[in-house]
């Protein structure tokens, strides 16, 4: 056990890669949503810049609660937060980095480039902690930005790991960290069906609480390498179990003499050609008990698959598409 005390973010806020960060946090703050579009493809609006992120997945990203296409009231949700929270944000950001995407007419790669130079430029400020002269410091600036939208607890995920940020107390922007679900070609849809899945929330829940005992002050590659172990281990176990099922069946099968009798009387009877009406009951009964083991053995399965301690990065892998699902 460890004596570091527990930490949990109310809040993320996050530079890029939000697929990733809405799987481990309850709440995800963009840093830059100084641009929106309408894709008539997606039959949402567009928020954010580089990344976007549909105003329906964002509206549950920030708020816990998902947008309504038909309604759009998410979308009115997300222009009233934008005007009221991330504008004062980006005003008060703005000697450290311009967070404003280019005009309307002006994105082409070199806005992208520009945009991009000025979240390294914002990532540089919050490592270093520099203030300019006559401005509060970056991080007090997130750090009000979160508090004015109800968040005291936040944590900052940056574009990449670096060595100058020390180890996090944070179980999800650990697990964030890890890269070990592949969300690249998970859509936002899949994403927040997970997030309001409450079986996988309290999954969610008990990953967290086993990273905090098992990881607490551990350096990140030891928690990478040993995580990976933990789900080479559980594959290993999950093929083995499915061998003992298909194996005690077979056993099961073997060991039941009314249906070996009844099997071998059935080709007596069909070499001489006698009747079969008389050799169901027994097979009937044998088949009955043999499906019933395999069921217990599938139940058993189930049961030692959601209790797992990774069970929340299996399913998850699972339902994305990174991992075939056992049983």
């Amino acid at each position: 056990m460890t004596d570091t005390p527990y930490q949990r973010a109310d809040a993320v806020l996050c530079f890029e890669k939000f697929k990733d960060a809405a799987l481990y946090f309850d709440r995800v703050l963009p840093l830059n949503m100084g641009r929106m579009r309408g894709d008539p493809d997606v039959g949402d609006i567009l928020v954010g810049y580089p990344e976007e992120v549909p105003s329906a997945a964002l509206s549950h990203l920030v708020d816990g609660i998902e947008g309504n296409t038909k309604t759009y009231s998410h979308a009115t949700r997300i222009m009233e937060f934008t005007s009221a929270r991330w504008v004062d944000f980006a005003r008060k950001a703005e000697p450290y980095a311009r967070l404003w995407a280019g005009k309307a007419g002006n994105r082409d790669e070199t806005d992208r480039e520009e945009t991009l130079n000025q979240y390294e430029k914002l990532r540089s400020y919050y490592l270093s902690n520099d203030t300019i002269p006559g401005h509060p410091s970056i991080r007090a600036i997130f750090q009000e930005y979160a508090r004015s939208l109800g968040f005291e607890e936040i944590c900052v995920s940056l574009p990449t790991r670096t060595a100058l940020v020390p180890p996090t107390t944070d179980p999800g922007l650990t697990l964030s960290q890890l890269n070990m679900v592949d969300t690249t070609a998970a859509d936002w849809h899949q994403i927040v069906e997970l997030r309001k899945d409450k079986e996988s929330h309290q999954r969610l829940i008990r990953l967290r609480l086993f990273m905090h005992s098992n990881y607490a002050g551990k350096p990140f590659a030891f928690i990478e390498d040993d995580m990976a172990l933990r789900l080479h281990e559980y594959e290993a176990a999950a093929r083995k179990h499915g061998f003992k099922t298909l194996t005690s069946s077979l056993t099961v099968l073997l060991n039941a003499k009314d249906l070996q009798a009844s099997l071998g009387a059935g080709l007596v009877a069909g070499l001489f050609g006698g009747p079969l009406a008389a050799l169901g009951t027994g097979v009937a009964v044998q088949v009955g008990q043999i499906a019933v083991h395999v069921a217990e053995r599938l139940h058993e399965m189930r049961d030692w698959r959601s209790g797992h301690e990774l069970a929340y990065l299996i399913e998850t892998q699972s339902r994305l598409g990174d991992m075939p699902s056992e049983a």
